[in-house]
Parts: C-alpha cells; structure tokens; sequence
C-alpha cells in the first residue's frame, strides 16, 4: 500500500551556511482537508456541469492523475547546483 508523502528534507549549502530543515508535511493534512471539505460542494458542482458539457470522462482523468502523482512524490530527490549554491530537496 502507497502512503502519501509525510516528510520534506530541504538543505541549502554554500560558501558560509550549511543549512538543513524538515518539514513535516503530515501536520498539514487537517488544513488541507478542512480546505477540501469546503470547496468540496463547488467541485461537485463543476464536475456535474463538465460532465453535462461532455467533459466527464477527461475531468475523472485529472482527478485520478493529481491523486496519482500526490502519492507519487515519496522518494521524489532534487538536487540544484549553483556556481557558489548547492540545494538538496528530498520528500519522504
């Protein structure tokens, strides 16, 4: 089974600092889903009207996708080189 992704590693180094933070990402789940229970209804409602429009099918899509990829993000590494910059940004 997936789990969405709990914790964000970023850490920033360069010539005088060698900076790192975790954020945890698990702590803003109830804000998000407090956001989603509200918008909730307009979304139902303009899924209703896309699939009236002919635009179910694609709108289902979209939903599954954003989902999909959310869930994704565990493991997901980045890291940005500058000339005097390193950034290392990591999700688990």
């Amino acid at each position: 089974m997936s789990w969405p992704p709990m914790l964000m590693h970023i850490k920033v180094r360069n010539v005088k600092t060698n900076f790192g933070c975790w954020i945890p990402l698990f702590l803003f789940y109830p804000i998000v889903l407090a956001v989603l229970l509200v918008l909730l209804p307009f979304i139902l409602i303009g899924i209703f009207i896309a699939w009236l429009m002919g635009y179910g099918n694609w709108m289902r899509f979209i939903l599954k996708t954003s989902f999909t990829m959310f869930w994704s993000l565990r493991g997901l590494k980045v890291d940005v080189q500058g000339r005097k910059d390193i950034v290392h940004f990591s999700i688990i």
